[in-house]
Formats: C-alpha cells, structure tokens, sequence
C-alpha cells in the first residue's frame, strides 16, 4: 500500500496538481494546433534519430556486459529501458527493468546493475562535455559561473565514479565490518570483479565516443520537434539553448517525488528553465513542453511496451518448449 501510494497516488495527485494549476489556460485545442504544427518529416526524422540512438545505446550496453548476450535481446531490453526511465525518480525503475530483463538472459545481478550505472556515468560525463562545448554559443543572462562550476562538477563526480571506483571497493573490502557480512562482501567482490574487467583505456574510450554521439542524437531528435512547434530557423545557437534547457529540464527526474510518468514536473521544469534562459520561439514554453514530452513519451511506451511484451511472450515460448 505503502509503495501505491508514494508510487502512483501521490505522483498522480502531483500531476493533475501542476497541470491544472499552471497550465489551467492552454486549451485541448491549443495543444492539438501545436501538435499540428509539427511536419510529418520531422515525426519521421525524430523517429529514425531515436532508433539510431536506440541501436548505438545497444552497442554500448553489449559491450559493458562483454558481448554475452545477442544484439536483438539487448536492443530490446534498451527499448525497454527507454519507455521506463521516468516511471520513477531518478532512474530507478530503468535499473530495475534492465536489471531483471539482463538477469533473465543470464547475467548476474551485479553485472546487470554495474553496467547500467556504469553507462550512465559516461552519460554524466559526455553531457557535461558536450554542454562545456555549446555553452560557447549560448547567449543568457544567467551567471555563467554557475553553469561552468556544474559542469566542472557533473565532469569531476564522473571521472572518479569510471576510473576509481575499483580502488574504492578494494579499499572498502579490507574493512573489519564488511568482511563479517558475508553477503554485502561477495556483492562487492563481483562488482569489484565487473569493474576490473572493463578498465581497458581502449574500452573506455570507445564507451565515451558513443555515450557522446548518443546523447547529441538525443538532443537533435527532440530539438527538430522543438523546431517544428515554435517555427524558428534552426542555429547552432538556437540548438546550443535548447540543449540547455532540456539538459536542465532532465534534472526534475531527480526530485524524490515527481508526476506520473514525469508528467507535471517535467512540463514546469521545461517551462521555467526555457524561461529563464530566454530561448527564442514564438510558443508558450509551457505549451511547448507539453506537446515535446507527450510526443516524445507516446513514442517511447508504445515502443517500448511492444518490446517487453515480446520478451515476456519469448520466455513463455521457450519455458512451454522445455516442459514439451
């Protein structure tokens, strides 16, 4: 009842709160019209980019668990955790999906969860490289030493978490009161484990390179949606603000408790961040907001809920097959 309540009830509440309170005045149809504003091509092009992104994030997460399982499971099980990264607060239920959907292929929880965290980690640190890299075309009022402390800080937190956790749980091993607790120990050995065996410079550069081209992909696809609702010329200025303001926008996914589904919190963020940083566009942010994450998230769970009712129909194929 407990987890009901903080995980469905209360978001919910918080969702119908938000909408209703901020975005009382924006009409169905003003979201309809805003909907149509958006080219079919450019439907089709944020499409192609999400599969792209989708196909490369595969490659990724394949390489962080060694190749052990077929491309065509771990693709669907990142379409899987695509569709499930706002159900809960930061990220927790992606893990929980992608650890379970990797353990039920073979791989053991602690890789499962290792490579996850692992990969985004590289997504922290290819972020705030990249932002580092736009924020030279970014025009704001915003105090600009701020933004460079948080990205320093984003880059610093993520370059320790990829190259020493290793030594930190060999440290924490040695420990008198971790040693007694038998089980915290060997989830620690075999994380410890995973983590030496992915430390190759080669690797980690590789992991790099496309959680980098992952994440512009993903700022591309939703800035051609962006494109298509407020009817400006597409800039690298333009794009670099965007960036920005999405990037800060992901940040509401880590409040303890947001809308269901991120609905709500996410359209407030958006608004106020957009708002904030003056990005151009002849579009209430807010309405803005709405139709970019419904467009983006009708998408994702109606892909990505195909995928897992296919995994659920395999294994049920294959468990009938062993009891033939």
């Amino acid at each position: 009842m407990k987890k009901t309540l903080r995980n469905i009830i209360i978001p919910l509440i918080i969702t119908i709160g938000i909408l209703y309170i901020f975005f009382k005045d924006i009409s169905i149809n003003d979201i309809k019209k805003a909907f149509s504003n958006i080219p079919t091509t450019y439907l089709f092009l944020f499409i192609l980019l999400y599969i792209i992104g989708t196909i490369l994030r595969a490659i990724k997460y394949n390489v962080l668990i060694s190749k052990k399982l077929k491309f065509k499971d771990i693709f669907l099980i990142t379409l899987v955790r695509n569709f499930s990264v706002d159900l809960l607060p930061a990220r927790s239920a992606a893990l929980i999906f992608y650890s379970y959907l990797t353990k039920k292929k073979g791989i053991s929880l602690e890789e499962g969860a290792s490579s996850f965290i692992v990969s985004m980690f590289y997504d922290a640190l290819a972020l705030s490289l990249l932002l580092g890299t736009m924020f030279f075309f970014v025009k704001t009022q915003m105090n600009q030493t701020v933004i460079y402390i948080g990205l320093c800080f984003i880059f610093i937190v993520s370059i320790i978490i990829i190259f020493f956790t290793d030594n930190i749980i060999n440290l924490l091993l040695k420990i008198k009161l971790i040693k007694k607790i038998s089980k915290l120990k060997n989830i620690l050995i075999n994380i410890h484990e995973y983590l030496i065996e992915h430390k190759k410079n080669s690797e980690r550069l590789y992991i790099f390179f496309l959680s980098f081209i992952i994440r512009f992909i993903k700022y591309i696809s939703a800035y051609i949606l962006f494109v298509g609702i407020v009817k400006i010329t597409g800039s690298i200025q333009s794009l670099s603000m965007f960036s920005f303001g999405l990037a800060g926008t992901e940040l509401s996914s880590l409040l303890p408790i947001q809308g269901l589904g991120g609905f709500g919190t996410w359209e407030l963020a958006f608004a106020f961040v957009f708002k904030v940083l003056e990005i151009p566009g002849n579009v209430d942010p807010r309405l803005t907001g709405i139709v970019i994450h419904i467009t983006t998230q009708i998408w994702e769970y109606s892909i990505g809920l195909l995928a897992f009712l296919y995994i659920s129909f395999e294994r049920k194929k294959s468990q009938n097959k062993k009891t033939i």
